[in-house]
């Protein structure tokens, strides 16, 4: 099927400015080419809005979505409503400019038949790059919905039993959190040897691994052991950011989960043990970003969406978050949650950018956001395979504007 798309502003990342006077070519699917010529075929016109390649959405759970303890009402409830959460979250991803997440972690299989489901044209919804179960030692982080594994050669074969399940790559959790009751933000968790095999085994069969870790003692462990990216890094050391320069690793902040917890858990039911670990995290976290950002080491952009009250989708408020809270320009915002967040997926091949022979995902937007990121909250349309699949809305999040706020 072949679609002319028409009127637009192209946001062009790689330039940084905006094309205008070219139309989309899409065949099924796929960007054929962008041309100034006449072109046959059917026609889209949108309006003169400003096209940007869909966010790519770099760390979700999917199977929350966003309650003040949603993962207390996972464990409440039967498996199948939760796995119509995960659906509606996709789905809400989509609407919302969201055209693929990487879900770094979900019970029962979910997260991966979702994402089967949505390839397969079974329900509607976003990209979905799935892990499968969490890897935690005994008791580690969020334990409730991981593959709990102690030693090598335990950990070994929870690797196994992931990917036999049809996980895209391995998630692992190395180190305490915020939403976990009874241990630190600075806790180490699995052993430098286990984290090894995990890596030796996840890239016999040809997948990366990502590792939950906030300390830079766990950070460097992971790093050194070959870890491809670092989920939170929210205490991110010297040391870590040369390490993260030499080996190409990526970092993938998530800074709106700590931001919100900090500011307003208590008076909206957030546990408060998740509070205050926030608060120690938001000490550090915008500090990390900076550091990172400014160094020229891999960023991409995550959310947790479904955290504590994050609903999805959350990239539009993290965009804001880097751009307002932690100072960092729209152009280096938009590029980590589209470009770079591909490359941690290990997608640039096929999503990220809008090029001929990607998909035709994007979203469309009534204002510019290079020049304001807020515009990402107010998408007109989105576009999935060069198809319309949401139309004008606009996402939750904009009410955390309004509300303001300092860390």
């Amino acid at each position: 099927m072949k679609t002319v798309i028409k009127d637009f502003n192209l946001v062009d990342l790689e330039r940084g400015d905006i094309v205008t006077g070219q139309s989309m070519v899409v065949v099924d699917g796929q960007v054929r080419e962008f041309t100034t010529a006449a072109v046959s075929g059917e026609s889209f016109s949108l309006r003169g809005g400003f096209v940007l390649p869909g966010l790519i959405d770099a760390h979700v759970h999917l199977v929350w979505e966003g309650q003040s303890d949603p993962n207390r009402v996972m464990l409440s409830e039967p498996v199948t409503l939760t796995a119509y959460r995960a659906a509606r979250s996709a789905q809400r991803n989509l609407a919302g400019g969201v055209t693929m997440v990487r879900d770094v972690g979900g019970p029962h299989g979910i997260p991966i038949a979702l994402a089967k489901a949505i390839d397969g044209g079974i329900v509607p919804g976003c990209h979905v790059h799935a892990a499968g179960a969490p890897i935690a030692q005994t008791g580690g982080h969020v334990y409730t919905m991981a593959r709990e594994a102690d030693g090598p050669d335990e950990v070994r074969k929870a690797v196994r039993e992931q990917i036999k399940a049809g996980a895209r790559f391995i998630k692992l959790m190395g180190s305490g959190g915020a939403y976990t009751e009874g241990e630190a933000i600075t806790h180490t968790q699995l052993t430098a040897e286990e984290i090894r095999v995990a890596v030796e085994e996840a890239a016999a069969a040809g997948r990366k691994v990502a590792v939950h870790a906030l300390p830079p003692k766990a950070i460097q462990t992971c790093l050194e052991a070959g870890v491809y990216t670092i989920e939170h890094g929210a205490l991110l050391s010297e040391e870590n950011i040369a390490t993260l320069k030499r080996t190409g690793a990526f970092m993938v902040p998530t800074l709106a989960p700590y931001y919100v917890m900090a500011m307003w858990g208590l008076e909206t039911g957030v546990p408060d043990y998740a509070v205050a670990k926030s608060k120690q995290v938001m000490d550090h976290y915008l500090g990390s970003l900076k550091k990172a950002i400014s160094s020229g080491i891999n960023v991409a952009m995550g959310t947790d969406s479904g955290s504590p009250n994050l609903p999805h989708p959350t990239m539009p408020y993290e965009a804001w978050l880097w751009n307002q809270q932690a100072g960092i320009e729209p152009l280096a915002v938009l590029r980590a949650a589209t470009q770079v967040s591909a490359r941690a997926l290990c997608r640039e091949k096929e999503a990220g950018s809008l090029k001929p022979g990607m998909r035709a995902d994007f979203g469309v937007y009534k204002t510019n956001p290079l020049e304001d990121v807020t515009a990402l909250h107010l998408p007109r349309a989105v576009f999935k395979g060069g198809r319309k699949v949401a139309e004008a809305g606009v996402v939750w999040s904009v009410s955390l504007i309004k509300k303001g706020g300092k860390s």
